[in-house]
């Protein structure tokens, strides 16, 4: 069998394990489940206890790799961290339907939290609705459907503004995805303190410092089945902290301290990985060092990430993986840079070619450099799925939308077709143009082109046609 279907597999029975999980919110322990989602929440009760005798595993004095030769260093004064804009407004409360009927309902000062339960024969059990209204008129204010539960926090004041709050949680009832946590201050005014996005992870609250604040523990999925299956993909922990005016907000580095044991962990995996061992697509060991690189940049410690990636991962993609973490990991809400992570000298434009000319061992996307080989071993190359997840960044692919390579297992003439999930149907096709200059252009045809882009060194997009 070989490597690609028994990681297919590992997704399915990972996928079967954990089918029927929850958010998991709570102020104790997080439920008992046999999912990296779980371990990762778990991981903070553990540390915690080993705290008394375990340290961050101890690193040589930062000398930047030879391999990946920053264009600069850290400089001494950290970048402020933006403000973290307050949740958008609520949407308009609608009817409850017919087949809703109340299955918990409880008066929380001046409001009325109710939970209703979807009694259709074809409802699961995650299918309820949650609102909030007013106990002086009944007036609805917040409403939320796909709700799995109103956890037993709610009602404490977990925030520390003498209010009570109220903790729902969601789920859309994926195989592991997805869930969401929503926090509301029921105060005064009835207030959004936290939303999480929806993912893969849960999450719980914990007073962390002993400020009777609590924190919430929960973990960022940013590289879900990106280079390897979910079950292999790093989840790394991320911490957020109350800050009066602003809600929850991204404060892993203020409780680094955590992180020890998990540091600990994930430095000999990272040491003793095996290329492939964890399914990476492409044959590398990026899922076996990428969790201990993002336990470092997630606690602030960007120099010691910057070298543990350029001693641990030797392969000729390198700056192209480090440049494509640290973009990804600044564009997540769940992270908060306390220093400038160390730039890598990158070329200033990337050409796209599907590499099917090269072998059936080349069902990748290589990015050229000028002048450079398509065929030559060292191009970095990323699979289907990458390509697939970054043409949906300049809407060259739709919601109901996937890319397919067509006739399957070409190594001539092959075609990238979009295809619509609801009934694989051919809607177009992508072109990765390298017919002209340096470095070529992306774009879709169906019937007419779109707009052409490039793709440049730092991975952004630039459109250079209408």
């Amino acid at each position: 069998m070989s490597r690609r279907n028994m990681a297919c597999l590992l997704i399915l029975f990972t996928a079967s394990l954990i089918a029927c999980s929850g958010a998991g919110v709570s102020s104790t322990a997080v439920p008992d489940e046999d999912s990296l989602q779980t371990r990762v929440a778990e991981d903070v009760a553990a540390t915690m206890a080993a705290l008394a005798t375990i340290s961050p595993s101890a690193t040589p004095p930062l000398s930047p790799p030879t391999a990946l030769p920053p264009t600069h260093t850290p400089g001494s004064t950290a970048p402020t961290a933006p403000p973290v804009p307050m949740p958008a407004s609520e949407p308009a409360p609608e009817s409850i339907p017919d087949t809703y009927v109340i299955e918990e309902e409880r008066q929380i000062g001046s409001y009325i939290l109710t939970l209703w339960r979807n009694t259709a024969a074809d409802s699961w059990s995650f299918d309820s609705i949650a609102t909030i209204a007013s106990s002086t008129d009944g007036q609805i204010l917040v409403q939320h459907d796909t709700v799995s539960g109103i956890a037993d926090l709610t009602g404490q004041d977990i925030t520390g503004e003498g209010n009570p709050d109220a903790v729902i949680e969601r789920y859309t009832g994926g195989a592991h995805c997805c869930f969401s946590i929503l926090v509301y201050d029921l105060g005064a005014a009835l207030t959004k303190v936290l939303e999480t996005r929806e993912s893969n992870c849960g999450g719980r609250f914990e007073d962390l410092d002993g400020d009777s604040v609590l924190e919430f523990v929960t973990c960022d999925d940013l590289f879900a089945y990106v280079y390897c299956p979910y079950a292999a993909s790093p989840l790394v922990q991320a911490i957020l902290r109350y800050e009066p005016g602003q809600g929850y907000v991204a404060a892993s580095p203020r409780f680094a301290h955590l992180y020890g044991e998990m540091i600990a962990r994930h430095s000999q995996l990272a040491e003793t990985a095996v290329a492939e061992e964890m399914g990476e697509w492409d044959q590398t060991t990026k899922c076996g060092v990428l969790p201990l690189v993002l336990d470092y940049l997630y606690t602030g410690q960007a120099d010691r990430a910057w070298e543990a990636f350029g001693r641990l991962y030797p392969y000729p993609d390198a700056l192209l993986f480090w440049a494509e973490v640290t973009e990804s990991v600044s564009l997540s809400s769940l992270y908060v840079a306390t220093s400038p992570s160390p730039q890598v000298s990158l070329p200033p434009y990337y050409m796209l070619q599907w590499l099917s000319h090269c072998g059936s061992e080349f069902q990748v996307v290589g990015f050229l450099t000028e002048g450079r080989q398509s065929c030559d071993p060292s191009v970095p190359r990323r699979d289907v799925y990458w390509l697939d997840m970054r043409l949906r960044e300049i809407d060259l692919l739709g919601e109901g939308e996937r890319l397919e390579l067509t006739p399957a297992g070409c190594t001539t003439n092959c075609r990238l077709d979009v295809v619509r999930y609801s009934d694989n149907a051919r809607v177009g096709s992508i072109r990765l143009d390298t017919s002209g200059d340096f470095p070529g252009a992306v774009y879709r045809v169906n019937g007419v082109e779109s707009a052409h882009w490039r793709l440049r060194g730092d991975l952004t997009w630039e459109q250079v046609s209408p």
